[in-house]
């Protein structure tokens, strides 16, 4: 069975389309669609069309989406946040490691001067005179270890020694991050 056409339907389409039906330059068309049945269910079809894509687009702007392109540009934000995120973890890691190393070594510090700090705090008259709550402190807890540091560096504190090996440790943490979070 073959469908009835006419040549004239891609013509209807087009006015229907462009606004010309409506108009003064219509006329001819409309007249057209009115004595041929295939140009005129062809129009009732596209008018129907497009009644149903105003409609969805009507419900489309009262549904407030918005634009594929505030979409689009949204999404690239999102990325390149996650991106300098992931490039930033290892020097976050790095900062992190050095405030702990450096709250160790100023522990370090305190414990390895607590005499002198002790006796300033405490009012004593030499600086270097032991307390007995000092020596209850130092036997309690041993910290004579940092002490024995200073004969491995000739010449050098026991605070060189341990600044040193901060930054010996910061060093060896900051690569430990590089190695763990580069991207191959």
């Amino acid at each position: 069975m073959k469908l009835p056409q006419c040549d004239r339907e891609q013509e209807v389409l087009d006015a229907l389309r462009s606004g010309r039906w409506a108009g003064a330059w219509g006329e001819e068309i409309r007249q057209h669609v009115a004595e041929c049945a295939v140009c005129a269910e062809v129009a009732e079809v596209a008018r129907m069309f497009q009644q149903e894509a105003e409609a969805a687009r009507t419900k489309l702007e009262q549904a407030g989406l918005p634009s594929a392109g505030l979409v689009w540009w949204k999404a690239q934000r999102a990325a390149r946040r996650a991106a300098e995120q992931r490039a930033a973890e290892p020097i976050l890691l790095a900062a992190r490691a050095a405030w702990a190393l450096a709250a160790l070594t100023l522990a370090g510090f305190g414990v390895w001067q607590w005499p002198r700090l002790a006796a300033r705090l405490l009012g004593a008259e030499s600086a270097l005179a032991p307390s007995h709550s000092l020596t209850l402190f130092a036997s309690l807890f041993h910290f004579d270890w940092l002490h024995r540091l200073a004969p491995v560096v000739p010449g050098q504190t026991p605070a060189f020694v341990l600044a040193a090996a901060a930054a010996a440790f910061v060093t060896f943490m900051a690569f430990a991050a590089y190695v763990v979070w580069r991207e191959d």
